[in-house]
């Protein structure tokens, strides 16, 4: 979404995209948490082997 710099004065942009910046960094670290929950099960019930990987690391670096 963007913002026309008639709409706001520059300091009110910056807030809104400073915001929008923190929803987006907070869903990423969301995703990245849950990426994590995925390759802790995975390896703890080790089943890495049944994908033909060595290891999870080589399974997760694609």
């Amino acid at each position: 979404m963007s913002l026309s710099s008639t709409s706001l004065a520059p300091d009110q942009r910056l807030e809104v995209l400073f915001e929008q910046l923190a929803e987006l960094a907070g869903q990423r670290n969301a995703i990245d948490g849950r990426i994590v929950d995925i390759v802790a099960e995975m390896d703890r019930d080790e089943l890495c082997g049944a994908t033909g990987a060595r290891s999870v690391a080589a399974l997760v670096a694609w």
